[in-house]
């Protein structure tokens, strides 16, 4: 009995086969795959019609002279999609798309996020922390995070080099997409390797008042009970839309119940052929910083780049 139990298993064991993905690669996903179906909002009724027309009409009012050197940043920047995205992101309230647009320009002028000095921020992408490759169904860029590989205890830098992504990663989008999807794998994470609470709150400020309607998906792989007590204490802070956002991807099928039905597989939103194999795809990819840094720069503007705003 013992003995067929044994050999049993070892026979289950023995015809596991380890799938072979070939070498690994250092080259990141960066150009936009040819087929994808994006999600388009939805087409404006006359009324809003009019309130765009009316918001486009007010940021001629606001934006910098043309003589000033920041213009061709700003005249790319208050397109017809921002104005959207604005008032989309304050339900088509006029004076509160207003006060939002207006301190995203402040902000703006202020820190100039797309034109942030890569040679200085290159630091914080050494060890793979953060980075960009492939692309889901969707057509939006995936904005791998790994949190196990934080080298960096300054604030300052590390909201600067989640900026730098953010703009490089609006760079990355093909035609009709708009957002971002987020990947965080939280594998041999720790309370000491995750940015603190402060650095969490200050991404969310800015992505919630800054880049509105810029977040597609966040899908969370190997969330530890930690993360669970973080998320809570930063949820306040979250706008509810953003908040409904947030997909757990998890091999083990066992925590489903656990956390309701925001448990998805990954081949049901990301090509298998184009996600990383630590993240339960097919490609074989290993992050290096002296190749992704110079294909990204290539990609999204060395220094940097002026674009008009999708």
């Amino acid at each position: 009995m013992f003995r067929f139990r044994g050999s049993a298993t070892n026979s289950s064991a023995s015809s596991i086969k380890s799938v072979d993905h070939g070498p690994v690669t250092h080259t990141p996903i960066l150009t936009p795959p040819t087929e994808y179906e994006p999600i388009l909002p939805p087409t404006l009724d006359e009324e809003q019609e009019a309130k765009l027309k009316e918001f486009m009409e007010w940021m001629e009012t606001i934006i910098l002279d043309k003589e000033d050197p920041y213009y061709p940043s700003e005249r790319g920047f208050l397109t017809e999609e921002t104005a959207k995205r604005y008032l989309r992101a304050r339900k088509w309230e006029m004076d509160a798309s207003k006060t939002m647009l207006e301190n995203t320009v402040k902000w703006r002028r202020e820190f100039k996020p797309d034109m942030l000095d890569a040679d200085l921020i290159r630091c914080e992408a050494e060890t793979g922390k953060m980075y960009f490759s492939g692309y889901d169904k969707t057509g939006r860029p995936l904005w791998i995070m790994k949190p196990r590989y934080e080298n960096s205890k300054d604030s300052d830098k590390q909201v600067k080099y989640i900026v730098f992504c953010l703009e490089r990663g609006i760079r990355l989008m093909p035609a009709k997409v708009e957002k971002l999807s987020i990947v965080v794998d939280f594998k041999d994470s720790s309370k000491a390797s995750n940015p603190s609470i402060s650095t969490c709150k200050k991404f969310l400020d800015i992505l919630g008042n800054h880049y509105p309607e810029r977040l597609g998906v966040a899908f969370l792989f190997n969330s530890p009970w930690f993360f669970l007590t973080t998320f809570k204490l930063v949820a306040p802070f979250i706008d509810p839309v953003t908040r409904n956002k947030i997909k757990f991807i998890n091999k083990d099928d066992s925590n489903k119940s656990e956390k309701g039905g925001d448990v998805i597989s990954v081949e049901e939103c990301i090509p298998l052929e184009t996600m990383e194999v630590d993240l339960g795809g097919k490609y074989n990819f290993g992050f290096d910083i002296d190749s992704y840094w110079p294909e990204l720069l290539e990609k999204t503007g060395n220094p940097y780049k002026f674009i008009d705003y999708r």
